[in-house]
């Protein structure tokens, strides 16, 4: 149930580098979903897509109020969630949260989005919250880091609360002043934490390929494991965000894509799926859709990729 380590699927598991992925452990993966119409609409349309996986914004992505969830709701979507088989829930916070801003209604606003969003997580049972680092848009980076830091402080206690959510740190393009394209820089994030239990990292497949890590090449996949692994520690690596991109490796532009159809391709996303680590996270889909329904094809995809996997 909400937040609890037993429901969420270990990030580690089959965590030997390379050879083929385990065939008897089913994906998790999903993609973002409105709540709009309410949590229990969110999971029958789950179902619908036949994801195992959900990802929502618990306010509207550009940071307005939070929509009021009572309790008849929440008790609803907890048995909804049961019933069509969610293994994994993640909120991600507004995009308009910017935690490394130098400017002071910016910045706490993004103070105060943080602490009320990681409250409806624990309350609606999300497993994580996911968020941008943000970008320090003049000076230093480290100032930026810093500022990161100081945000993230005050809501440690919420996390060691009972039922509460894992805050992940994105990884990014490393477009202009974005912080997070460059993994020392989350390494720097936790280190001014003090490495508390329940802050992780959430990988995204399109991000790390423009920031230079090429899915293509089964080399670089392995080097971004030992990577990750060496800067933050695997075991915090605890969601992977799965969509194509635009542009090609390297470009440091953030613009996704359908998987299997941009730069990353086929061959990229069999990589992933190949390397256990990879395999074993959930996987988000935030794909361009003009329905969510469409959803249901990239989910058969990457499920179909990797049956073939297995069976070659």
């Amino acid at each position: 149930m909400a937040g609890a380590d037993p429901q969420t699927p270990s990030p580690t598991a089959g965590a030997a580098s390379g050879g083929a992925a385990p065939t008897h452990s089913p994906l998790v993966v999903g993609c973002h979903l409105s709540v709009a119409k309410g949590f229990p609409t969110a999971a029958r349309v789950a179902s619908q897509v036949a994801a195992n996986a959900l990802q929502f914004f618990p306010r509207n992505p550009r940071g307005g109020a939070q929509r009021q969830v009572d309790e008849a709701e929440r008790a609803e979507w907890l048995r909804q969630r049961d019933a069509v088989g969610l293994r994994f829930v993640i909120a991600h916070i507004p995009y308009t949260v910017n935690l490394a801003s130098p400017k002071a209604q910016a910045y706490a606003f993004a103070r105060r989005v943080l602490q009320e969003d990681l409250e409806r997580c624990r309350w609606v049972g999300a497993d994580a919250a996911v968020t941008h680092p943000g970008s320090y848009v003049e000076g230093d980076p480290a100032d930026g880091i810093r500022r990161v830091v100081a945000a993230i402080e005050p809501v440690l206690p919420l996390l060691d609360e009972p039922g509460a959510p894992w805050l992940l740190l994105e990884t990014m393009s490393g477009q202009g002043t974005e912080i997070g394209g460059r993994l020392e820089e989350l390494r720097a994030i936790l280190d001014g934490l003090g490495w508390p239990e329940r802050v992780g990292v959430c990988l995204d497949t399109c991000h790390l390929f423009a920031a230079g890590y090429d899915w293509r090449d089964p080399a670089a996949v392995d080097r971004l494991v030992d990577d990750v692994d060496r800067a933050v520690g695997w075991g915090r690596v605890r969601a992977l965000h799965v969509n194509d991109s635009k542009f090609p490796c390297g470009s440091r532009r953030d613009r996704h894509e359908k998987v299997g159809q941009g730069a990353i391709g086929r061959e990229g996303f069999a990589n992933l799926l190949r390397h256990p680590r990879l395999r074993a996270l959930p996987m988000l889909l935030e794909t361009p859709v003009d329905r969510e329904l469409e959803y249901a094809d990239e989910i058969r995809w990457l499920r179909e990729l990797d049956r073939a996997l297995g069976d070659s």
